[in-house]
């Protein structure tokens, strides 16, 4: 049985859901109907789990969600709007892989994919992948998915738009099938003659509100005052008056035209009462030389009660639902590390099904072209360090015993990169959204960690075991050659694979969590990403190919960096945020100056300032009490080494006169003031996504830092070379980036101190980030190009 009871939903200012009652008993199928919009697919989104009531109650067989949600997903079969299939799998295999998902056992799920692809006569197309099917076929194969399990509850959101009356009788038949088994079904159409055919009871809903439900029975009751029928006479009435005041007398309403006469009678009239009425009338209309010769009764039409409930005015909602159960979003670290143990089936299954389809779509063929192509490279380089005579030389000189080193990392490049970009767009969670069949992977019983690492994993693994393959393979010709190939340095290769992959993927999910419109997938997220990810992995990397003594301990810098991103990640998951594409929302129009955004977080800017000036202040009264002038005396101070004499301003080199700058000098003074504000910009940018992993403290550290540097400069005085120009351009600088760091501090805030909805706080603080980045930083990164480019012009 499905229960549901004041169900409301909300998307902003927007009311989805408002008040949605419905009662569904095993056995039975109802049909919902309504105009597009009205908040169909959002109910049985929020039955599904995959999106959160704001208040109502929802119980299946009395499971309560979202208490009792994994246990729901388990018992429950959905066929989606449109059928988002994976175009690169066969029916078979993409049905086996969601049989597994929903745990039914091998052998099993083999025999029922097989029965089932003959009923639906797709038995012939079994070797077809799924993309060359028709819209009908598709269809077919996801309600196969959605029933392969023998579900409790079916959920069909428009399950025969688009086909032809032969595939909608089919699947309206089995969907009869599935009622008699005892399944409970809630069917949303457009078609209202479907609603007809195969509908227990209809509920109509407009706006978020069902107006009126029922049987098809109740709901003609409903939109009649009675029972009309339909007599054809056999000649007009002689006594037309006479005839009208007997059947105004016994009917509820009549209406004589010509040699046509209607009447009602009410709903409860039994058959024997209606049959003795006819005799009368009949004796009456003979009177009046006129009997019928046809009498029928004219059943009132669905399309007329769905048009009468579209007309009428909703009824009032109650201010006041129940309660819903809270919602706690988000991992516990502790969940999302120990769930680490029950990956191995998953992984297991997911690995093979992934990679058949990452090949089939052609991505890894021109990976491994690549891969061979610089394996050559590596061969060229050891076998070109040889070669006798002064090709050998030549080589030696330039590349000297750093050859080794250029010959590995070269590859490494390549192979990690190139193999990354191709992966993310088969692989996982990236894959499932970039072709729209997310939804249906989030109805199975997956639960969230198992979702995140089902992104994480596959792609890791598959990385590791690549680039190993590919570094001994390189390794191999090293030896072949003559080279002393550093074997030992493989599993540090296969480490940073391992840390490469992971951190892209856990970046990619943490990305969908905070930027749903982008997805992660492009844009500024993975850009940013992209040095964080090599400092991260690469730094040991280095350290380990050049043999420094601190190689082993950088190992932590990365393994620690992989660790907190998991549990931002697993602290920010929610399933609803998955689901969001910002795609049809209506966007406010910018404003450059975002005065509400200032206010609000006037106190964070503030900060910011106050800490820059603080350390400046506190620098440049260090440095005028130690009466230093220049970075030398600096130097010297901290060496121990003698003072440096300042240079009086009145000995200062005095310029002959203003030059006046060439063409040539203003268009590279404008183009590096140019680079000037987009390198500073990008700076910021950098600072802000690389503190944000480690809670804020790069950011606040090279505030200070920036601070401390700029009063130093300011304290030594007009003896020092370009001060005016160095304290402007510095302190322009300084200032975009104590507003950088104040815009920044509420998303730090959020993460140390929040809790609740951390997610929804993370949001906000982050686009009020990037309103004051656009309306206060940039202008400040301008402000800094301008000063660069007058300096370089002035000469």
């Amino acid at each position: 049985m499905i229960l549901v009871e004041d169900l409301r939903k909300s998307f902003g200012d927007v009311r989805a859901v408002d008040g949605v009652d419905l009662h569904v008993e095993s056995g039975e199928l109802l049909v919902v109907l309504g105009q597009n919009g009205a908040g169909k697919s959002t109910t049985l989104r929020c039955l599904g789990g995959i999106l959160h009531p704001d208040s109502g109650l929802i119980e299946l067989d009395g499971l309560r969600l979202p208490d009792r949600l994994d246990e729901v997903r388990a018992r429950l079969g959905v066929v989606p709007d449109q059928a988002r299939l994976y175009g690169r799998n066969t029916a078979p295999e993409y049905l086996d892989h969601f049989g597994y998902l929903y745990g039914v056992p091998e052998e099993v799920r083999r025999k029922r994919i097989a029965s089932l692809l003959e009923r639906f006569e797709l038995a012939d197309r079994a070797d077809t992948v799924l993309a060359a099917y028709s819209r009908g076929m598709a269809q077919k194969v996801a309600l196969i998915r959605a029933t392969l399990h023998e579900p409790d509850w079916i959920f069909c959101d428009e399950p025969t738009a688009g086909l032809d009356p032969v595939a909608a009788a089919d699947m309206r038949h089995y969907l009869g099938e599935q009622r008699t088994r005892g399944a409970a079904l809630i069917v949303t159409t457009h078609v209202l003659s479907e609603a007809e055919l195969m509908a227990d009871r209809i509920a109509i809903m407009r706006k978020g509100v069902v107006v009126t439900h029922g049987t098809l029975e109740e709901l003609r009751r409903k939109a009649g005052d009675g029972r009309v029928f339909s007599a054809q006479l056999a000649a007009a009435p002689t006594n037309q008056e006479g005839l009208e005041g007997w059947v105004r007398e016994h009917a509820l309403s009549h209406k004589l035209d010509g040699e046509r006469l209607t009447y009602s009678l009410p709903w409860d009239t039994s058959t024997r009462d209606r049959a003795a009425f006819a005799s009368r009338l009949q004796s009456q209309l003979d009177e009046h030389g006129a009997p019928f010769h046809q009498l029928k009764e004219e059943q009132t039409s669905l399309e007329s009660v769905y048009i009468q409930a579209m007309d009428e005015p909703a009824t009032a909602q109650s201010s006041v639902a129940p309660p819903l159960t809270p919602v706690v979003s988000g991992i516990p670290a502790a969940r999302m590390f120990g769930s680490l143990r029950t990956q191995g089936g998953l992984l297991r299954h997911a690995l093979p099904f992934y990679v058949s389809s990452w090949w089939r779509r052609g991505d890894l063929s021109w990976v491994m072209y690549l891969n061979a192509f610089v394996l050559l490279l590596v061969a060229a380089t050891s076998l070109f360090g040889q070669l006798p005579g002064a090709a050998g030389q030549v080589a030696q000189r330039l590349a000297g015993g750093t050859a080794l080193q250029a010959g590995l990392l070269l590859p490494l490049f390549f192979m990690s990169f190139a193999l990354l970009e191709s992966i993310k767009s088969s692989i996982g969670i990236w894959w499932e959204k970039a072709q729209g069949s997310l939804e249906v992977l989030l109805y199975t019983p997956v639960d969230d960690p198992s979702l995140i690492w089902l992104e994480v994993l596959p792609g890791a693994v598959v990385s590791t075991v690549w680039v190993t393959f590919w570094m001994a393979a390189g390794m191999a010709f090293l030896s072949l050659f003559g080279q002393s190939a550093p074997w030992d340095l493989l599993p540090v290769f296969a480490f940073v694979a391992a840390v490469t992959a992971y951190w892209a993927a856990m970046g990619r999910m943490l990305g969908f969590m905070l930027f749903p419109r982008e997805g992660a997938a492009g844009g500024a997220w993975s850009f940013l990403l992209s040095p964080v990810s090599a400092a991260v992995a690469d730094l040991p990397l280095a350290l380990f190919v050049f043999r420094s003594p601190l190689a082993i301990g950088s190992l932590l810098l990365p393994i620690t960096a992989c660790f907190a991103l998991t549990i931002l990640c697993g602290t920010t998951f929610d399933r609803e945020r998955l689901m969001e594409t910002g795609l049809g929302r209506a966007r406010k129009r910018r404003v450059w100056i975002p005065v509400a955004v200032l206010r609000r977080n006037a106190a964070a800017i503030a900060a910011g300032v106050l800490i820059a000036a603080a350390s400046a202040g506190v620098a440049g009264t260090i440095t005028a009490s130690a009466h230093w002038h220049s970075w030398q005396d600096v130097q010297a101070a901290v060496t121990g080494g003698p003072p440096t004499d300042p240079v009086p301003a009145a000995n200062a080199p005095v310029h002959a006169g203003p030059s006046t700058a060439s063409g040539i000098t203003v268009a590279a003074a404008a183009l590096a003031g140019l680079v000037a504000t987009l390198a500073l910009m990008l700076v910021m940018v950098i600072v802000s996504f690389s503190a944000f992993f480690l809670l804020g403290l790069p950011a606040l550290l090279g505030l200070i830092g920036a601070g401390a540097l700029w009063g130093m400069q300011a304290g030594f005085g007009g003896a020092a070379p370009l001060e005016p120009w160095l304290a402007g351009a510095g302190g322009i600088a300084l200032l975009a980036l104590a507003v950088n760091t104040g815009a920044a501090l509420p998303i730090y805030w959020s993460l140390v101190f929040g809790s609740g909805r951390r997610l929804d706080r993370l949001r906000e603080a982050w686009a009020g980030y990037w309103t004051l980045f656009r309306g206060l930083v940039i202008p400040a990164c301008a402000l800094f190009g301008l000063v660069v480019f007058r300096l370089l012009a002035a000469g």
